[in-house]
């Protein structure tokens, strides 16, 4: 599934203060983001919406609410973070068990966005029962935001079953949210044939341990990276002594 969301990019929360002045958009607009499938324009159809900031939450979320078009819904949580709509957090809840995946992966990616953290355990419920890569990429992320610590388990469960970019979103979660006892699982994929996990691998090792392996490459480079080079290294001549080493780091 093409997810519609960026990795590295969170929704920006924009505040729902709107001057007096703005007029209300009209239901056309509405209708026309309802009716449109041609993701570019549908995009920028929203992009409309999201500008009357004053009315945009409800109508975004009475619309998400009844439609018939799941790309309707999906766009529609998108905007709802967007405008910041905290009356919405009850049915982005109701989403996260939504039939369609990228339904419930817009869902996942909202409430974190929106730092919802009374919504941790529903996603991390979410989560756990997920088998859609994109929606569990986007729920490891929002998990991650609202730091659900008590997803730690699942996530482990899940890295050994996914590959590439589902196991590397995998790993950064388990780096952010997990503990020094998570080092070993996380070094497994420091020579991985797969580029995604290694070099995501590389990132987790430094967040569990707090040691810098130097600095990430930015543009072309060559493969390995010197840091992924270096965490090997580390992590070869530590392996058998972790976590009771004397220049051991962790948190």
């Amino acid at each position: 599934m093409a997810l519609r969301i960026s990795m590295f990019t969170p929704i920006l929360a924009i505040t729902t203060f709107a001057c007096p002045q703005q007029p209300r958009l009209s239901s056309d607009l509405y209708a026309r983001f309802d009716n449109e499938h041609d993701l570019a324009r549908k995009e920028s159809l929203l992009g409309q919406i999201t500008d009357d900031r004053l009315s945009a939450g409800p109508t975004l979320l009475h619309l998400a609410k009844h439609t018939a078009n799941s790309d309707t819904r999906w766009m529609a949580i998108r905007g709802m973070a967007t405008v910041h709509c905290e009356t919405c957090v009850g049915f982005l809840e109701v989403s996260l068990k939504d039939s369609d995946p990228t339904v419930r992966a817009n869902a996942a990616r909202a409430l974190g966005d929106l730092r919802v953290t009374a919504s941790g355990p529903k996603i991390k419920a979410m989560f756990a029962a997920e088998k859609d890569p994109g929606a569990i990429e986007q729920a490891s992320l929002a998990l991650r935001m609202l730091e659900a610590r008590p997803a730690v388990p699942y996530i482990r469960i899940k890295i050994p079953q996914y590959t590439w970019q589902t196991r590397a979103w995998l790993l950064q979660a388990l780096g952010a949210l997990g503990s020094s006892t998570d080092v070993p699982l996380v070094a497994e994929y420091l020579n991985s044939s797969d580029m995604a996990s290694a070099m995501a691998a590389t990132a987790a090792l430094e967040e569990l341990t707090g040691i810098s392996f130097g600095p990430h490459p930015n543009g072309p480079s060559g493969y390995p990276p010197a840091d992924m080079l270096a965490a090997r290294k580390w992590w070869k001549s530590h392996e058998a002594a972790w976590p009771h080493c004397d220049d051991c780091h962790y948190k």
